[in-house]
This record gives C-alpha cells, sequence and structure tokens, in this order.
C-alpha cells in the first residue's frame, strides 16, 4: 500500500481546516443564540442537532399567513411585509417597501391609527381601522406590537374585515326586517282583537234583536202572517241562527290565534272526562258512545286542549253513520319519535300520541288537508249545519 503523496496530504489539510471553521462558526452562531440547536447522548457522546430550518419554517409560515404581517420602523416606514398585506393593496411589493404605512391609511382613519402606533410604541394597541386601495374603503383590524429592545419596529398584524362588514350588514338588515315584520304582527293582532270586540259586542248585538223580534213576531202576529210570510221569517230565523254561530265559532278561531301559551303539565284523562260531561246531551241524542283508556299527562295549554277535543267529538256526532249508532276511540301512548310518523320530530324524544278515530262516513283521503281549512266544507250546508271553522279550530291549536 503506497503513502499517501504531499499534495493529497496538503489537500485533506485544507478540508480538515474548512470543516473546523465552519464548525466554529456554527458554535459561535448557536451561542449568541442565531442558530437553535439541541443535544441527544448517544452513548458516551452527545450528538448536537441544530434547528437551522426554525427561521425558515417561520418565515414560511408568515408568507403563506391568511393575515397581514407587516414591519414598519418608529418613524411608520415598512421595512417588512408579506405577501398577503401588498396584494390586499394590490401593489407590487417594491411599491410597498420603503413607503409609509400611513400612506395606505385612509384619510378618515389616519387619527385612529395614528393614536394606536403612539400606544404601540410602548408597549400593544388593536383597534379597527380602513385603508384605501383604489380609492375604495377597506375595513381592517390592526394588532400593533413593539418588537424593542430586539429591534426599533412595530409588528403589525392585520385582517380584512370586509366579509365580516358584509355579514354584518346582512345581519342588520334581517333584523331591521325581522322588527318590521313584528310591528306588522303586533298591529294584525291588534286588528284581530278589535275584530274579536266588535265580533262579540258590535255585531252579536243587533243580531239577537233581529232574532228576538222575529221570534215576537212568529209567536204573536202568527195568526195574521200568510203561509208565505211565515216561510220568510222561519228562513230569516235559520240564516240569523246560522250568523249567530259563524261569529261564535270566527271569534273561538281569533282567540286560539291570540291567546296567552301558557302550557300546564296536566293529566288528560281528565280533560276527557271533563268533555264527556260537557256533551252528555248531544251524546245521548245521538245514542254515541266514547271509549277513552289511560291518557298521557302532557305539557298543554288546558282550556285549548279542551276546545280541541270538543270540536273533534262534536264533528264526530255530526257526520256519523245514520245506520250505526257513533262509537268514539280517543286512546293515547308514549312513544319516541322515531317510531311516530312525522319527519320534524326528534328521533330520540318521547312525545305523548293521542289518536281518535269514529266510525262515521269518513272522507277521501285526498281532501284530508282541506277539511281543515278555514271555511272549507265537503259537503253542502243543507246536508250538514256548520260553519267550516271546527276542525281548521282544532288544526290551529295543534299547530
Amino acid at each position: 500500500m503506497s503513502n499517501p503523496s504531499e499534495t493529497d496530504l496538503s489537500f485533506r489539510i485544507q478540508e480538515l481546516e474548512s470543516r473546523l471553521l465552519e464548525s466554529e462558526q456554527l458554535f459561535d452562531a448557536i451561542k449568541a443564540g442565531e442558530v437553535d440547536a439541541f443535544a441527544i447522548n448517544n452513548g458516551d457522546e452527545a450528538e448536537v442537532y441544530t434547528l437551522q430550518t426554525g427561521d425558515y419554517a417561520y418565515r414560511l409560515l408568515i408568507e403563506e399567513l391568511g393575515e397581514g404581517a407587516i414591519n414598519i420602523t418608529e418613524d411608520g416606514l415598512i421595512v417588512y411585509t408579506n405577501r398577503y398585506f401588498y396584494e390586499l393593496l394590490g401593489l407590487n411589493y417594491d411599491k410597498v417597501i420603503g413607503a409609509s404605512f400611513i400612506d395606505f391609511v385612509h384619510e378618515h382613519s389616519r387619527e385612529e391609527f395614528t393614536r394606536l402606533f403612539s400606544e404601540s410604541l410602548s408597549g400593544k394597541s388593536k383597534g379597527e381601522i380602513s385603508l384605501c386601495v383604489d380609492t375604495v374603503e377597506v375595513p381592517v383590524y390592526i394588532s400593533l406590537t413593539s418588537l424593542r429592545p430586539k429591534l426599533e419596529t412595530v409588528g403589525i398584524v392585520l385582517t380584512d374585515l370586509t366579509a365580516k362588514k358584509k355579514n354584518e350588514q346582512v345581519l342588520r338588515e334581517y333584523q331591521a326586517s325581522l322588527e318590521q315584520k313584528n310591528t306588522e304582527l303586533t298591529q294584525s293582532n291588534t286588528d284581530l282583537a278589535s275584530f274579536a270586540y266588535i265580533a262579540s259586542h258590535d255585531l252579536q248585538e243587533p243580531l239577537r234583536k233581529i232574532q228576538t223580534f222575529a221570534t215576537r213576531i212568529m209567536e204573536k202576529e202568527n195568526d195574521n202572517l200568510s203561509e208565505s210570510g211565515k216561510d220568510h221569517f222561519q228562513r230569516m230565523q235559520l240564516a240569523a241562527g246560522r250568523m249567530q254561530t259563524l261569529i261564535e265559532d270566527l271569534l273561538m278561531y281569533s282567540r286560539t290565534n291570540t291567546g296567552e301559551r301558557n302550557f300546564e303539565h296536566t293529566d288528560l284523562t281528565e280533560i276527557v272526562e271533563e268533555v264527556k260531561i260537557e256533551l252528555t246531551e248531544e251524546l245521548m241524542h245521538k245514542n254515541a258512545q266514547i271509549d277513552s283508556s289511560q291518557m298521557c299527562a302532557a305539557d298543554v295549554i288546558p282550556f285549548q286542549f279542551r276546545q280541541l277535543l270538543i270540536n273533534l267529538i262534536t264533528n264526530s256526532l255530526k257526520f256519523s253513520d245514520p245506520s250505526r249508532p257513533p262509537h268514539i276511540i280517543i286512546k293515547s301512548e308514549k312513544a319516541k319519535g322515531a317510531w311516530l310518523d312525522n319527519k320534524d320530530l326528534d328521533p330520540e324524544k318521547k312525545y305523548c300520541h293521542i289518536s281518535v278515530a269514529d266510525n262515521g262516513i269518513g272522507f277521501e283521503q285526498k281532501y284530508s288537508e282541506k277539511i281543515f281549512e278555514l271555511f272549507q266544507r265537503l259537503h253542502g250546508k243543507l246536508a250538514y249545519k256548520g260553519t267550516g271553522i271546527g276542525l281548521a279550530i282544532v288544526k290551529k291549536i295543534v299547530e
């Protein structure tokens, strides 16, 4: 094996000296805090790992940050900016670096920025200002921090508030619209209350007089009336009776809309029994039977739930099959929303499911929505008396 030549040895010495110099420079940088490092023990020796890539990663993060990052001198000159800021301004990098930051501040915000900047020289400050971008006012939120004593500059983090302000404007407009609708609804309820008063007093009083005087004429002047006159008076009495019923039903419907919603935890069995007692004469007249099992206890408005049952049962009696006595079945069960055929229910929540069935004449399923609308009837008023409001009241209470 030949010995290395003098030239080879000289080359290797130079290489080792170069590597030693690099190591000494790195070590000095570590001691000065310019380069982070950590040591890991590996057997009897400690291996030193430097974090030279840390500064690069940090700068990369700042460049890609979705907010503006700017350094300005204590005189207000921009000495650093990331891409976000100069792209927000719509300018090239070289048009921003070295410029005064206040040159990009909208004239309406310069006083506010000057105040925030003065505060930041001795610590931190933050607030909202507007930039001027091609004569367009751009709202931004800025946070300023003095970088003393390491650097005689102020760091600024800047966030564009344009989208936020637009959303706030949309919300304000939506709120204003809701307030307007609430005002209109309040007026509508006031009008409805006025109508209820008129229906219960001003309209019913003259109607009662018509009925009273017609009855007196029929009783006292019956012998003096022709058959045609008697027929006319009977028709007038029937029309006045229908008018009275209509007014009372409309009044009931309006009260259902505007009544206070005071829900109470109520044993529904008690209400069903009260309704049976209240409708005793009607049930006996029709030879009707009501079967009701033990009902749930539920949060309801008691007087409205009673009204709901009265309307349903009365409807069953009215549209009963003449060939058989009416049979009405009322029952309830506790069930999870998932078990009930209703997409609006919480699948995991328990509900009191109430059903009312009868053996009456029934109706075609295609009319299942129509019969619950106001003034809707499937039969002529000569076949079945009524105003077409009863089931509309039921629907309103359920809703």
